[in-house]
């Protein structure tokens, strides 16, 4: 009776312990596949990084070409490379075709933001609220925004005024929204002094800021400009925009570089630099992560 007792004993103690070793086996197995796919991770995410810097590479090399070689025209129209499985993306700006956020009068900022779809009405608050925002006094323009109606906003920060220091600084702005924000970022720039762009290298939402400019007008022009880089013809006729919004002559030295790699739709990584170049000799000044996509296609 105790033998069979014994063992009765010893079978459940063996039985406990196989369950035991097995509840051990599974948890080493799923750690170690958990491993696995944050190592997967890691990797793919340090490759996307790798391939957006390699797009800024790519963008310093074309500008280090002569000018009559350079294959791709700096007005923000997005190329696109493969390195392996990885689909890069680089726009090559040159600023002088983008909005200054200091310099522009109220035309185009107006018409700007009437690109982003924004009422008549919130157009006439921020473009007075952003000029309120960079000048140098606290007098309110008619529609515009100084301390006090930040503060009856319920905000603790009044206007600057001073020049803004950063594109992002007119979040701040009294009726911006970061939505507002997200579909003009990349038409504004600090880095080109002048209330107009240079019609060589604007892009498509700047064009279409112009007053009485419309899709088919632009998207024609654009398409011509293009054609006339590739075959290296003077600049089409530009007859069709305000002369007084246009500047001409030297393009300047400023350039920014957008670029976004992908790996299937998991993975990406932007990054956004400035660069300068001088008589043929590029100079990375400045690069970062970017958080708002320039390419809208397809799941962006």
């Amino acid at each position: 009776m105790n033998i069979e007792r014994n063992r009765g004993i010893a079978l459940i103690s063996v039985l406990w312990v196989l369950t035991l070793l097995t509840l051990l086996a599974t948890g080493l197995s799923l750690n170690s596949r958990s491993q696995a796919r944050q190592s997967s991770n890691i990797t793919h995410a340090a490759q996307v990084r790798q391939a957006a810097e390699a797009g800024v590479q790519l963008a310093l090399l074309m500008l280090a070409q002569p000018l009559d070689q350079q294959t791709w025209l700096a007005d923000g129209n997005p190329y696109q490379v493969r390195l392996d499985d990885i689909e890069v993306r680089v726009a090559l700006f040159n600023e002088s075709g983008r909005i200054d956020l200091n310099a522009a009068g109220p035309e185009l900022l107006d018409g700007l933001l009437a690109t982003a779809g924004v009422d008549d009405d919130l157009r006439a608050r921020l473009v007075d609220a952003i000029m309120d925002w960079r000048d140098g006094d606290s007098l309110r323009r008619l529609n515009g925004a100084e301390a006090d109606d930040y503060l009856a906003a319920g905000l603790d920060y009044g206007p600057s005024n001073t020049p803004f220091r950063s594109v992002g600084e007119v979040l701040r702005v009294l009726g911006m929204t970061p939505d507002i924000y997200r579909r003009i970022r990349h038409s504004l720039t600090l880095r080109n002094p002048r209330n107009s762009i240079n019609p060589r290298y604007a892009p498509r939402q700047v064009l279409l800021a112009l007053p009485g400019s419309d899709e088919l007008t632009v998207d024609q022009f654009i398409a011509d400009r293009r054609r006339s880089h590739e075959t290296a013809q003077p600049l089409p006729a530009i007859d069709m925009f305000p002369r007084a919004l246009l500047s001409g002559g030297s393009s300047g030295v400023n350039y920014t570089v957008h670029t976004e790699a992908r790996m299937n739709t998991v993975y990406r990584y932007r990054l956004t630099a400035s660069l300068r170049n001088r008589r043929g000799r590029p100079i990375l000044e400045q690069i970062t992560q970017e958080f708002i996509p320039l390419f809208t296609e397809p799941d962006a």
